[in-house]
């Protein structure tokens, strides 16, 4: 029943992501330059999350409706220390979007993966060899996107 209780509180936590994620993509500009717009990926990426956060909509509900204690009863607090690495998660995913303007891709792009490897990670052995996969990883996708596939990235202080 706990399991359900949660699945539906993150499943509506998706849809609204989902809906702010979505007038995000409304509002990249058309440059009308082919077929196909840069809003385009973005909004498949969306409706495919949509739909599964929907499926799990329903399935919460219907685990819900077979179990006799079917009252949604919870507190913020329950909610809150159940959810605490997803909330973590949606949280440094903001901060990385945030971040992105001001010191570029390369810096936000490592000290995102570290800050979420410290959240996700139980075990937390070799951070070295962590550290070093994380900028070596980073560093080879800066430099696909901008000499393989002239992709600008954000530029910040560093890079």
């Amino acid at each position: 029943m706990l399991k359900a209780k949660r699945d539906l509180i993150n499943a509506v936590v998706i849809l609204i992501f989902c809906g702010f994620a979505y007038y995000g993509s409304s509002l990249i500009t058309d440059r009308n330059l082919g077929k196909t717009e840069a809003d385009l990926f973005p909004n498949i990426v969306i409706g495919i999350l949509t739909l599964l956060s929907l499926c799990l909509l329903v399935n919460s509900i219907y685990r819900m409706k077979q179990e006799d204690d079917s009252k949604l009863n919870f507190s913020l607090k329950m909610v809150l220390r159940e959810n605490k690495k997803v909330i973590l998660t949606f949280v440094l995913f903001g901060l990385y979007v945030f971040l992105l303007s001001y010191i570029g891709y390369f810096v936000s792009s490592i000290l995102f993966m570290i800050s979420l490897y410290f959240v996700l990670a139980n075990n937390k052995q070799k951070l070295w060899a962590v550290f070093l996969g994380f900028t070596v990883f980073t560093t080879v996708l800066y430099f696909v996107f901008q000499n393989a596939l002239s992709v600008f990235l954000p530029t910040g202080v560093l890079f």
